[in-house]
């Protein structure tokens, strides 16, 4: 699943579609760059949704074609998946969705306050070597952020086929009240995506199990006494 047939976008494709954004000017010059919300991307106040990792961009292209009052963005440290995203989504004529090539890490300050609706995590990197666990995405860092950038009641998707990254994340979400489930489960199997991903299309042919879980930004409390008091 490494290798990546793509062609590299016409410069009125990437234009219009890429953003490759450097990690080292995300990190002296982030003043330079445009937020990553509706506004800052698109020019307009839709809801904006969110993917970390990516990759190639079925799964979010297939959103943004069935939602054109949504916006979407997604964000891949791998320029080749990104390729293969853009072009993708100009094949769809699509105007509501931008990918942007960065660490994902590097991009989160771009992020202002409540400017998501949604973030979506499908197949992260589950890093599961002792000294490689700092790179996962989907952790206490992560929901600290998603505390932020999400409005209240914005949600979270979490795919996976990693045991071991479920158990963590079910650990980290367990610890957290800011976020609840969707489900009573504590986790879901199978995804039913709009567009499955090449590499959900490749699991599921191997007979592998998919593990989802759906949380929510808690609501603020009501005002205590109600309105006009």
């Amino acid at each position: 699943m490494r290798h990546v047939k793509f062609e590299v976008p016409s410069p009125e494709v990437a234009e219009k579609y890429l953003r490759v954004w450097h990690s080292g000017d995300l990190f002296h010059r982030p003043e330079t760059f445009p937020r990553i919300s509706s506004p800052g991307l698109f020019g307009n106040d839709h809801p904006l949704e969110i993917e970390i990792g990516s990759n190639t961009g079925e799964y979010l292209c297939a959103l943004a074609q069935a939602n054109p009052g949504r916006n979407y963005v997604g964000v891949e440290i791998s320029l080749k998946p990104a390729y293969v995203a853009v072009n993708l989504a100009a094949s769809l004529r699509l105007d509501n969705i931008v990918f942007v090539k960065a660490p994902a890490q590097d991009i989160y300050r771009l992020i202002p306050d409540e400017a998501l609706s949604a973030a979506h995590m499908l197949f992260p990197d589950p890093a599961l070597h002792p000294k490689f666990r700092k790179r996962r995405l989907f952790g206490p860092a992560f929901l600290d952020v998603m505390h932020r950038a999400l409005a209240p009641g914005g949600t979270i998707t979490l795919v996976t086929d990693k045991p071991e990254v479920l158990a963590y994340a079910l650990e980290t979400v367990e610890a957290d009240p800011r976020f609840q489930r969707l489900h009573e489960e504590p986790y879901l199997l199978g995804f039913d995506s709009p567009r499955k991903t090449r590499y959900q299309r490749y699991w599921e042919r191997h007979g592998g199990a998919i593990y989802r879980v759906e949380l929510r930004r808690q609501l603020p409390p009501a005002p205590i006494g109600g309105a006009g008091m």
